[in-house]
């Protein structure tokens, strides 16, 4: 079984999204995954309550008890487990970092998220963790390619030395709209921008942590 962690410290990155969206995606590569719920929050609780989907299944769960459950989501032959962590909850963030093969941490283009993400990188780098940044919540692309701000912010999370994945998500009506059903973006409209967005995101994942 792989894990991944969706890890940030400021609140607004899109941690729950991204980890509903990417879940969705694999269980429809046919494999058995499972969304850890360690937000206190519990959107990713309240979207599967909302779905018709048995998969992924959504399972609320406490850091300290994240052991416990990966033992047994082990016997179970789960595939991949995605956990989604709270912001402002560093014990709880250390753990599940610690638990992961891969660890993602979502940023928005702006210059308070760029500041705030060196909290979630000090994280990664006291544990040694295998871990990238994904830029989230960005302006559309124009005709020319991504807008400055979003160059400008991989000119600037160069300096803290983890790896920025090429396929950035754009903040599209799609994301969000999908959910209120309990649906992923893949699911809403499969031939939408932001539903290419969601696979070309899962696909360096998958280069980078050799999840399948």
């Amino acid at each position: 079984m792989k894990i991944v962690t969706l890890l940030a410290q400021k609140g607004g990155t899109g941690k729950s999204t991204l980890s509903i969206h990417l879940a969705v995606l694999a269980a429809a590569s046919n494999l058995k995954v499972v969304i850890a719920d360690i937000d206190p929050q519990q959107s990713t609780t309240f979207w599967n309550e909302r779905r018709a989907s048995d998969a992924p299944d959504v399972i609320p769960m406490k850091a300290n008890t994240l052991k416990k459950h990966i033992a047994e989501l082990k016997r179970q032959g789960v595939d991949l487990l995605v956990i989604d962590t709270a912001p402002h909850s560093f014990e709880d963030s250390v753990i599940a970092a610690q638990l992961a093969d891969f660890i993602l941490i979502p940023t928005r283009p702006a210059i308070l998220d760029l500041q705030a993400i060196g909290f979630s990188v000090e994280i990664v780098k006291n544990i040694d963790g295998k871990a990238a940044i994904v830029l989230n919540g960005c302006p559309f692309p124009g005709k020319n390619g991504e807008r400055a701000i979003v160059s400008e912010a991989r000119e600037a999370l160069a300096g803290y030395g983890l790896p920025v994945s090429p396929a950035a998500v754009s903040l599209r009506a799609a994301l969000s709209h999908s959910l209120i059903n309990g649906e992923a973006v893949t699911e809403f409209d499969s031939n939408s921008k932001a539903a290419d967005e969601i696979r070309g995101l899962m696909n360096w994942i998958n280069q980078e942590a050799n999840l399948w």
